[in-house]
């Protein structure tokens, strides 16, 4: 049976957002290329027919983490009056839902400590993806801040993440998140 043209692209875009939760959820390492495939509802052996390797699969769902990402936050201060655009940023990035599920969330937290073991097309993409959300922050920022103004920004959006995912306490974890988002 022959499928539409766009049933390749169709399936090879399911993979790599399945790879991109996946990944975020369990880390690089943490799952396979067997189970990346059945989470996508895919068998095993169609794998080679979109991908050349896991590193490449990688490379892409790095890619499509950061555009989600970076698409939650375009929307998020698209909506907010140029005055409360940080304050928008901080809202959408500091929740509880972020905090809760890293397979849908920011990969900066969730596979920041996997990246200096990936290969230099995943370091890549993961440094194309900082500068767009660098980009994306400095952009929003009343008088245009400096870029080191939105490093920073991004740096504390991150560490409170990672911090607020770290602590057993929940009371600890929640006030974490309300001390960051009052910081926007």
């Amino acid at each position: 049976m022959r499928y539409p043209a766009e049933h390749k692209e169709e399936t090879h875009f399911r993979i790599v957002n399945a790879a991109a939760k996946a990944f975020r959820k369990h880390g690089v390492d943490g799952i396979g290329v067997a189970q990346l495939m059945k989470g996508a509802k895919l068998t095993h052996g169609g794998f080679y027919a979109h991908f050349e390797s896991k590193d490449a699969l990688i490379v892409e769902a790095i890619e499509a983490a950061f555009t989600q990402m970076t698409a939650r936050l375009e929307t998020a201060v698209s909506e907010a009056p140029p005055a409360q655009r940080r304050r928008a940023m901080f809202d959408t990035y500091m929740t509880q839902a972020h905090r809760d599920h890293p397979e849908a969330g920011c990969a900066i937290p969730s596979l920041g400590a996997d990246v200096s073991r990936l290969n230099a097309d995943a370091r890549r993409a993961f440094a194309t993806g900082i500068n767009s959300l660098i980009e994306l922050i400095a952009a929003q920022e009343e008088g245009a801040a400096s870029r080191a103004e939105a490093i920073a920004t991004l740096a504390t959006l991150v560490g409170g993440m990672v911090l607020a995912r770290s602590v057993r306490s929940n009371a600890l974890s929640q006030e974490i998140l309300d001390t960051l988002r009052n910081l926007g």
